[in-house]
């Protein structure tokens, strides 16, 4: 019988691939456990609890090897959990109240880690630690990782202590450059509620290169989805909706060849979408080669800032050879509160240089001067309750997007684009049975 956690790494190390190790109800303290063995991909060493959430850990864990799945714990007090290996998965698990700056560390060189169905909540570690204190901290090499985290549920993340090193998920390469190397993460974060994360500015940071972040739901956070270090990122499918939170935001970026597609953007009072100047000193690389298209805002403030600058650098390099195609944006039914909202801000008023605008419509004002590419006009809307922003069928979207896009097949509820694609994240006739925003059914461990 596994009575503590000395007991289960004695037992872990004696596993072979295949092995299943069950831990009854019951609470596991102990000092760091280190968890070594190596499974196969068709035969993982499994270590479970055997009713879920009844096995409480409250000690740190260390996993290091091949094919270890933690399945089914409750983390508690100093349960965080390090990660060292390949093809390793955290799954079905809840970590509360971890008192541990950083919950989930997954160290540079480990490759194919899995951390899915899991609930984090109420780290109020944030509120006392002075920074470092990333909920969740992956560090890659960008050598082909293929991270996977998906249908979690990220929830009560307070703000930090001070302004900086809260991330609720950083994805970083190994050294943190302010421009790292070219070569592919490949890592995939898709299917996550967050709900109330404002530890700080930047929910998600992404310092890597080459990753996917799709189908993600963030509702009432402080700050966004950050785009901070590398390139040729893709932000997909996902919905940012603010209603109660005055700090939301959207997606902010920098670096070359980031994507933006098919995502919808609601009353986020921050920004929609968010594009640095770079700095001479490369904190913030020139925004380059973006792709922004097919999405939607409804009642942002401002929906799109070009030039946005840091405090060292008031007024950097503007961004470049940029494309801004068929976006829909929606600012007549706003509900957030204040000044006339503008469509796009041009920060210093700096034009971004050698710029497409193609097929975008605006209800409201411009923020700036005429230009191709973009028209004032109707667009005729609903905006639903779960935060679907659909056209109606007398919307003049409908069929009116501009060039081919072919890569884009889909809208923001996976519905086909057909070969007349509709301006904005939601095909016409769009049907919101499923693809809408995530609630808390559809992820965690239940």
């Amino acid at each position: 019988m596994i009575s503590s956690l000395s007991d289960l790494s004695s037992r872990v190390a004696q596993a072979r691939p295949g092995d299943v190790i069950v831990l009854s109800e019951g609470i596991f303290d102990g000092e760091k456990c280190h968890l070594s063995a190596n499974g196969t991909a068709e035969k993982p060493i499994v270590i479970r609890a055997k009713n879920l959430g009844k096995a409480v850990i409250r000690g740190p864990l260390s996993v290091e090897g091949s094919h270890i799945h933690l399945v089914g714990f409750h983390l508690a007090d100093k349960g965080n959990i390090e990660i060292r290996g390949t093809g390793c998965r955290v799954s079905r698990c809840v970590m509360n109240d971890v008192q541990a700056g950083k919950w989930i560390r997954v160290f540079p060189g480990s490759q194919q880690i899995e951390i899915d169905r899991c609930r984090f909540q109420n780290k109020t570690n944030n509120l006392v630690e002075p920074r470092g204190c990333q909920l969740m901290q992956i560090q890659v090499r960008n050598q082909g990782e293929k991270h996977h985290i998906h249908h979690n549920h990220f929830v009560d993340i307070p703000d930090g202590k001070t302004n900086n090193g809260y991330e609720t998920i950083q994805l970083i390469t190994e050294g943190n450059p302010f421009d790292p190397e070219p070569g592919a993460c490949g890592s995939v974060i898709e299917y996550n509620l967050f709900e109330r994360c404002n530890g700080e500015a930047e929910v998600i940071s992404v310092k890597s290169n080459n990753n996917l972040l799709r189908r993600n739901t963030f509702r009432d956070c402080r700050g966004g989805l950050v785009l901070r270090h590398g390139d040729g990122n893709t932000v997909s499918e996902s919905f940012f909706l603010g209603d109660k939170e005055p700090r939301a935001g959207g997606v902010r970026l920098q670096g070359e060849d980031q994507v933006v597609v098919n995502n919808t953007f609601r009353s986020l009072s921050a920004y929609g979408v968010a594009m640095m100047d770079g700095t001479p000193d490369d904190l913030y690389i020139r925004t380059e080669r973006a792709l922004i298209a097919f999405n939607t805002f409804a009642g942002c403030s401002p929906a799109l800032v070009v030039g946005q600058n840091h405090s060292k650098h008031p007024n950097g390099t503007a961004p470049q050879d940029c494309v801004i195609a068929n976006n829909a944006f929606m600012l007549r039914a706003s509900d957030v509160p204040g000044d006339v909202l503008k469509t796009v801000k041009l920060v210093q008023d700096d034009e971004p240089v050698n710029w497409t605008w193609e097929g975008n419509i605006t209800d409201g004002d411009l923020g700036m001067s005429a230009r191709d590419g973009i028209q004032i006009g109707e667009l005729n809307l609903d905006l639903l309750k779960n935060g679907v922003v659909t056209p109606t069928t007398s919307s003049g979207l409908i069929g009116k997007a501009k060039g081919k896009y072919p890569d884009i097949t889909n809208d923001v509820l996976g519905h086909s684009r057909g070969s007349k694609k509709t301006i904005g994240c939601v095909e016409f006739p769009s049907g919101i049975e499923d693809g809408g925003p995530l609630v808390e059914s559809d992820v965690g461990p239940e």
